[in-house]
């Protein structure tokens, strides 16, 4: 009778194992998905409000302000990070720095081009960015920038002999990497 219940054990084990093998082997499928893209080489220009300057509108982006709002040669104030110049007799300046930030991705360029323009020419008011004074040509800030941040100091002068009044300009950027 032992060697029964021994046999009638083993039997039920056996027979358990082919029902679990027979689960774990159940129907499957299999597919794939293909996946392409084409990379292409891509420069980024952005403007940042520099430490010490005005705080840009827009500060971080490809299309920043730059707002001195109501000023005047003599009295009045200046916006934090400005700094008024007077020049002997003949005109006066307000300067602050920007940071220009210029990457690039997905080529092998160590270093980038820079230039600007004016958007409208300005026969009363002389634009400058750092040293090199601007036109509706453009000028080139760098021929061998490196990426990453860099500030620029915008100056604009402005005659005494002009009328008061409002003052508008676009100054157009562009970077090519080298």
């Amino acid at each position: 009778m032992h060697c029964k219940q021994r046999i009638l054990g083993l039997l039920l084990v056996v027979l358990n194992l082919a029902f679990l093998t027979q689960s774990a082997a159940a129907a499957s499928a299999s597919g794939t998905v293909a996946v392409t893209a084409t990379t292409t080489a891509s420069v980024s220009l952005t403007f940042v409000s520099d430490g010490a300057g005005i705080s840009l509108g827009g500060s971080g982006t490809s299309a920043a302000t730059v707002a001195f709002g109501s000023v005047q040669a003599y009295g009045g104030s200046v916006p934090s990070g400005v700094t008024k110049t007077l020049n002997g007799t003949t005109d006066w300046s307000l300067s602050t720095p920007i940071d220009v930030v210029v990457q690039v991705a997905n080529q092998s360029s160590s270093d980038y081009t820079l230039t600007a323009a004016l958007q409208n020419a300005d026969s009363t008011n002389t634009w400058q960015l750092a040293t090199t004074s601007l036109s509706t040509t453009p000028a080139t800030l760098t021929s061998t920038g490196a990426y990453g941040s860099t500030p620029y100091t915008l100056k604009l002068t402005i005659p005494f002999s002009a009328a008061a009044g409002s003052i508008s300009n676009t100054i157009n950027f562009t970077a090519t990497a080298n």
